[in-house]
């Protein structure tokens, strides 16, 4: 039951991971030649990241415990 678990939780927190890391946080003006990185969007895409990782150990525990994933 826990790899059955771990996969339903892996396939819910997948998309929800990408669509954060999908988010841009970098901007180029070309009058002026200056590349903007909003901190608030970089750290949502942060936790996008954060999450997809999550989701990586997540399925190294479920199998360890002898789930499958």
């Amino acid at each position: 039951m826990l790899g059955q678990i771990a996969l339903i939780i892996r396939y819910i927190l997948y998309p929800l991971a990408g669509a954060l890391t999908a988010l841009g946080f970098v901007s180029f003006d070309e009058a002026t030649g200056m590349l903007t990185i909003y901190l608030n969007d970089l750290a949502v895409v942060l936790a996008g990241l954060v999450i997809y990782a999550a989701t990586v150990i997540w399925s190294r525990v479920a199998k360890k415990k002898g789930g499958a994933t």
